[in-house]
């Protein structure tokens, strides 16, 4: 007998059949059996051979897939346990999750879909399984066995509300992707991440459908090949991380994931009456500002008539880059823009532009955080829960949005609006003087690491070196001069805006002349320093693109880009901060949810955790031994030094 083909089962039945819901019309056991040898589960070298279609001759080839994935639905507490015994052995699992809504606190997840290699994906609806019924599911997501998923943060989430918390290790393609990407403008979503690398393209029409009724046909289709992509998308990314080097890098960050996780959902309390308070105190500044810049560039129209061009009028409107123009131009004040670069120079000289500067800077500060921050204020937790983005920024820092907390001003009178709960306080940690440990790490400054070593005030020897004046007589104001002087030229700035940056953000007067020697003696005085500086000025010039830090991380620049040379100086130096700070949370994860401190933010190296009074010893000797753990794992044999205070606010 001739053995049975796909092609003569699709022949049989594309014939026209009148009892399309008789038991004939549905395939039998030997045919369901010929369908799926011949539709095995999509694996990468399938997905690479999937044809191309032309639509037109003039366009690109559009890819187009019509992914079948095999599935099961289960629905009942026998059929979950029976259908996760083949998972028990599997080291790899595709993980996704469809739910109601994306607000963890409002939203409900409705299925789990489980992926793994040969076999079909797995679909459980938990609304129609009880919660007592979960627990083969419940020490599947425990197992040791590798979960793959896409921006997990969001499953991890929704899976932890029910009670199903997952546990390393991860693989995000989300964030493996946005390792490989660093520095480049790229789409990350599953379905544009698919489409580039697999050359696969999703069809999303079922992602904002209604997922709390019925559930159709299309819909569980659509769950079950966003799992199961996982797998050979998990695998193509492995292959580029491995070729461009960044395994280490992407496994930081897999391990740092759940912290990030935990902290969104903990989130941040906010004093919204003292916020209020503070806000309208903020508008009475600025208005005194408005009368101040009105007064001093007030001019008389002698017609008392309305101009029709702004420019001209009487009433200065510091928003106006035109008008605050010519009317200093007027007033005889050498200006030709009115950017802050253009005019802070001047401020020292012309108390209208000081003015100017600070009215700028509250009306900024009162429309952005102000009037918006307490419309964060989540309804059912009282808190802000920002949306963190671990690779925020292109060195590899935190960002965060909705709101940016991370932007918050640094004034002790903003941050003390931001409390800890009846019963807890904060714990604010910060990494000592972490960029220029890090410089001396990466530069090997002999002089710098020594007084590390030696546990010196590196801001004193620095004010002492480029003063020229003995340790035992330098003063408070010298060592300012000194950070200042660390801080700003560690990055090779120039004379000028080292002037400029003393003046504007440390209110220290320097003319030119002493900017440009303290600056030449800086570099005198740390030659690693400077040898470092001609190294990565070297690669700039011959148009590298490229940029790592000690563990791996990459940043890169489009071939369109040509990147700035402090940008290739930052790099090295704020992409090993982030890796440190993120060694940091992913030690402390597990022992701190042991306690019952929080996690609530990150800026830069700090640290933020809301601890209950009754735990502050413990939480914060944990704290501390996870911080300087991470920071001697980057930096030694450098000396790494983590300060910690405890403050019932953010702000002391």
């Amino acid at each position: 007998m001739k053995p049975l083909t796909p092609q003569d089962i699709l022949k049989r039945y594309s014939k026209h059949r009148t009892g399309i819901d008789s038991v004939g019309s549905f395939y039998s056991p030997l045919e369901t059996k010929v369908m799926m040898r011949a539709n095995p589960p999509l694996k990468p070298e399938i997905l690479t051979a999937i044809p191309t279609i032309l639509t037109d001759k003039n366009q690109k080839p559009q890819l187009q897939a019509t992914l079948k994935t095999p599935y099961q639905l289960i629905d009942t507490a026998f059929n979950l346990e029976t259908a996760l015994q083949p998972f028990q052995p599997a080291k790899i699992i595709g993980i996704d999750c469809e739910t109601t809504g994306l607000d963890p606190y409002k939203a409900k997840i409705r299925l789990l879909q489980l992926a793994i290699p040969d076999h079909p994906v797995i679909i459980v609806d938990l609304w129609a399984i009880e919660p007592s019924s979960l627990e083969p599911l419940r020490l599947l997501l425990a197992s040791p066995a590798l979960k793959v998923g896409h921006n997990l943060k969001f499953e991890w989430q929704m899976l932890a509300f029910a009670g199903l918390e997952p546990s390393k290790p991860f693989f995000d393609t989300y964030l493996a992707y946005r390792v490989l990407t660093a520095g480049l403008k790229r789409h990350l979503s599953l379905e544009s991440v698919t489409e580039n690398l697999l050359k696969v393209k999703l069809d999303k029409t079922q992602q904002l459908s209604d997922w709390s009724g019925n559930l159709t046909l299309a819909q569980l289709q659509y769950a079950a090949t966003d799992a199961a992509i996982l797998l050979p998308l998990a695998a193509a990314l492995q292959q580029k991380l491995k070729a461009s080097k960044l395994c280490k890098t992407a496994l930081l960050e897999f391990a740092c994931l759940p912290a990030v996780a935990s902290m969104e959902l903990n989130g941040m309390l906010l004093d919204r009456e003292q916020w209020r308070v503070l806000g309208v105190k903020l508008c009475h500044q600025r208005d005194s500002l408005l009368k101040e810049i009105n007064s001093q560039l007030h001019r008389p129209n002698p017609n008392q008539q309305i101009s029709l061009l702004p420019e001209f009028t009487d009433t200065i409107n510091p928003r106006s880059p035109k008008q605050v123009l010519a009317t200093l131009q007027e007033k005889g004040i050498p200006v030709t823009s009115t950017s802050s670069q253009h005019l802070i120079p001047l401020q020292g000289e012309y108390p209208v532009i000081q003015a100017l500067l600070e009215y700028r800077s509250l009306s900024t500060r009162i429309d952005t955080f102000t009037l918006g921050l307490p419309e964060h204020i989540h309804p059912i937790t009282g808190r802000i829960h920002p949306n963190w983005f671990q690779i925020g920024a292109r060195s590899g820092r935190f960002s965060c949005r909705e709101p940016n907390l991370t932007n918050i001003p640094r004034d002790k009178e903003t941050r003390q609006c931001f409390k800890a709960a009846p019963g807890y306080v904060l714990l604010k940690a910060d990494y000592s003087q972490i960029e220029l440990r890090i410089m001396a790490k990466v530069s090997g400054d002999r002089r710098m690491v020594k007084a590390y070593s030696q546990g010196e005030d590196l801001h004193s020897l620095t004010a002492s070196l480029v003063l020229a004046k003995p340790l035992s007589e330098i003063t408070s104001e010298d060592r300012q001069l000194g950070k200042i002087t660390n801080f700003g030229l560690i990055y090779g700035m120039g004379a000028q805006k080292f002037k400029n940056m003393a003046q504007a953000e440390h209110e220290v007067i320097l003319t030119l002349q002493q900017a440009s020697h303290f600056r030449k003696k800086f570099f005198e005085s740390y030659t690693g320093i400077k040898q470092f500086h001609s190294k990565v000025r070297s690669a700039w010039s011959r148009g590298i693109r490229e940029s790592r830090t000690v563990l791996g991380r990459r940043r890169l620049w489009s071939k369109d880009t040509k990147p700035l040379l402090n940008e290739m100086l930052n790099n090295p130096i704020q992409g090993m901060s982030a890796d440190i700070t993120k060694l940091a949370l992913a030690l402390l994860f597990l022992p701190l949810s042991s306690t019952g401190g929080k996690l609530i933010c990150v800026v830069h190296d700090e640290i933020l955790i809301e601890c209950p009074l009754e735990e502050v010893r413990p939480v914060k000797a944990l704290l501390k031994k996870c911080m300087v753990r991470a920071g001697n794992k980057f930096l030694s044999p450098i000396p790494c030094e983590v300060e910690i205070k405890v403050m019932e606010s953010w702000g002391g």
